[in-house]
């Protein structure tokens, strides 16, 4: 009995470790473009309370689809910053437009991008053309916000 407690104390102890190093992670990722204060962060899933921030502050938001992602992408070039989800595991910011990849999945030059996508309760972090990261067009809402 005394093992399984231990063991029961450690593995919360690392769950609780995890979860405030995924939460320094996407404050990092995102602190030049929205201040984030942890204490408003859902532990389990972040990026829905980013989301939800990014709505709030963003100069523009762009509910992207297939139809609108050229158009989109265009206008994103006019704004400083450009962060893309995916419903509640995907964030991911433009690194480049002049460096980009043609999809035919979604009929765009998509751009390099850098991110994170959410497994298992777990982040990975990725950095590769937008169609690669956000998948091919369904019924996922996806959003772009626009930052100056």
């Amino acid at each position: 009995m005394k093992k399984f407690i231990i063991i029961l104390f450690v593995t919360c102890s690392l769950s609780s470790q995890a979860q405030n190093t995924k939460i320094a992670v996407l404050k990092q990722f995102l602190s030049d473009i929205i201040t984030i204060d942890g204490n408003q962060l859902n532990q389990q899933q972040p990026i829905i309370s980013i989301n939800n921030m990014a709505q709030a502050k963003a100069d523009k938001t762009i509910k992207i689809n297939r139809e609108n992602i050229s158009s989109a992408l265009q206008e994103a070039q006019n704004y400083k910053y450009c962060l893309i989800s995916v419903d509640a595991h995907t964030l991911v910011r433009v690194i480049s437009f002049k460096d980009s990849s043609p999809s035919g999945a979604w009929h765009a030059a998509m751009p390099l991008c850098k991110g994170y996508i959410q497994r298992s309760g777990v982040l990975h972090e990725q950095k590769d053309y937008l169609k690669n990261l956000i998948g091919r067009p369904d019924s996922q809402v996806r959003m772009m916000y626009l930052f100056n």
